[in-house]
């Protein structure tokens, strides 16, 4: 028999145990066994719903001298205005007395004013929220815990704030997985088979089409049974991305030594 060429739409709302699981970490059935000679990823649609806020990055430490207090920004997608709004708030809260939080119009990075002097922590693992704003964390500082090394009043940050969020999503599978791992961070290595750059806005639909070329194949000696395919979506913390319930998705294309015919059964779709 010839080899052909088929396609698998994978739709995360038809996953497998669905209350058990989620739209970014999940087991899709395809109902029917595949002898399947190679198979990858051909496109992949999903939402760009993750947070440029998000949870357990949402601290920022500030320092008065002699104690730190921890913040805590409710996870959520903000624009400048919002997160400077937030800041004053918290530190009004905190400290008391008059406090302020803008970006100057010429250098585009925040200017806080406080009536207690104080400082900001600048660690990514304590204090994240510092690099959002715009202290970073930057080892050419005098002291790389804080930023300024000293309490003041008035804060100039040194950088820009960043509130791009996450830049792409990573998607990852054992099934399709030729068995070498991509390192992600930390030298935790993952099966990375496509990464889907952001290229659009917070809620709008990502729709991402890998070339022939550049398709990441895995390739059997001799066809193989295929019936589950897992599917894991990581950010570039490498963590597991929440989507917000918003579905995924994944075309992928197989070749098999028989030919696929049309079959629809139980929502789950072959062409």
């Amino acid at each position: 028999m010839t080899d052909n060429t088929n396609f698998i739409i994978i739709n995360s709302k038809f996953r497998k145990n669905k209350d058990t699981s989620t739209s970014s970490n999940f087991i899709y059935e395809l109902g029917e066994a595949l002898e399947v000679k190679e198979i990858a990823i051909k496109s992949v649609s999903l939402v760009n719903a993750e947070y440029n806020v998000k949870a357990g990055h949402n601290k920022l430490v500030v320092n008065n001298g002699a104690v730190s207090t921890t913040l805590t920004f409710t996870p959520g997608q903000y624009d400048i205005t919002a997160l400077l709004a937030e800041l004053v708030t918290q530190l009004n809260a905190t400290y008391g007395g008059v406090n302020t939080a803008v970006l100057d119009s010429i250098t585009k990075k925040v200017k806080i004013t406080t009536t207690t002097p104080i400082r900001f922590g600048t660690d990514q693992t304590t204090s994240p929220m510092g690099f959002i704003i715009g202290f970073g964390d930057d080892p050419n500082l005098a002291s790389p815990n804080y930023y300024p090394e000293f309490v003041n009043t008035i804060i100039d940050a040194p950088n820009f704030p960043n509130l791009q969020g996450n830049n792409n999503y990573h998607i990852v599978s054992q099934t399709l997985a030729q068995g070498q791992g991509s390192l992600l961070q930390n030298n935790n290595k993952l099966p990375i088979i496509v990464t889907v750059p952001v290229n659009v806005d917070f809620g709008n639909v990502i729709n991402y089409e890998v070339s022939e070329i550049n398709l990441n194949k895995r390739s059997f000696s001799r066809p193989v049974n295929i019936q589950d395919i897992d599917i894991r979506i990581y950010d570039d913390d490498n963590e597991l991305v929440d989507l917000g319930a918003t579905p995924v998705e994944i075309v992928v294309q197989i070749i098999k030594s028989a030919v696929l015919p049309f079959s629809f059964q139980d929502n789950r779709m072959v062409i």
